[in-house]
């Protein structure tokens, strides 16, 4: 869906809240709505804003519909948003919350490839998580977080086995993947076809630029 799409939707959708907001099927829709303007919007203030509304939104979707994937898809997304205006320790919380409900979406939809590709950047994440961020974790959940980038790389693997060609974004973490792990043919590979997909919106426009720069790098 391209970004105009995404502001109709949105628009649309707030105009039958009233209507259809004791819907499941209508709340997480407009949670990912709002998600969707704290992506295509530039402000900082304007995207805290969309962020924890779509939270709210995405909270009243699991505690009605616990078994619906969909509510904790976008309920694990927007607690990610959220996560972006805080400090160490709520961003931690918050990225526990993400990985809880991240398991559950996957156990709900297990053919979804967003889901996974969602999976692979926690774990490409964790696995570069600095050690004080670590032990902070392990204070506040009992336990430190582990994740390695082969793990990262089989699920943006399992995206591609889902859905060849899901996104620019899934080619270039494949790429990175494959450069942490030294396989540089991989890595141009997943650059090559990155490049080929169309930019429809801002995160293609972004993952464009920077399979452009990790191309030149590999070239020299």
């Amino acid at each position: 869906m391209n970004e105009c799409s995404k502001l109709e939707s949105f628009e649309l959708l707030c105009d039958h809240k009233e209507k259809f907001r004791d819907e499941i099927e209508f709340i997480w829709r407009l949670a990912r709505a709002y998600g969707d303007m704290y992506e295509l919007s530039t402000n900082a203030q304007e995207k805290k804003h969309y962020a924890n509304i779509g939270k709210t939104l995405g909270e009243r979707a699991i505690t009605r519909a616990p078994t619906n994937g969909h509510c904790h898809l976008w309920y694990a997304v927007l607690c990610g948003y959220v996560s972006e205006f805080e400090g160490l320790q709520n961003k931690i919380n918050y990225g526990h919350r993400f990985k809880e409900h991240l398991d559950k979406a996957i156990q709900f939809l297990p053919e979804e490839p967003f889901l996974y590709y969602l999976k692979g950047r926690y774990c490409y994440t964790v696995s570069k998580l600095s050690w004080i961020e670590k032990k902070m974790a392990a204070t506040l959940f009992g336990k430190i977080p582990s994740s390695t980038v082969e793990e990262a790389l089989q699920n943006f693997l399992k995206v591609e086995e889902l859905h060849p060609g899901f996104s620019k974004s899934n080619y270039l973490f494949l790429a990175k993947c494959y450069i942490d792990l030294e396989q540089t043919d991989n890595a141009v590979k997943f650059c090559n076809l990155a490049v080929l997909l169309p930019c429809v919106t801002k995160e293609d426009t972004d993952a464009q630029r920077e399979v452009k720069k990790i191309t030149s790098s590999l070239k020299r």
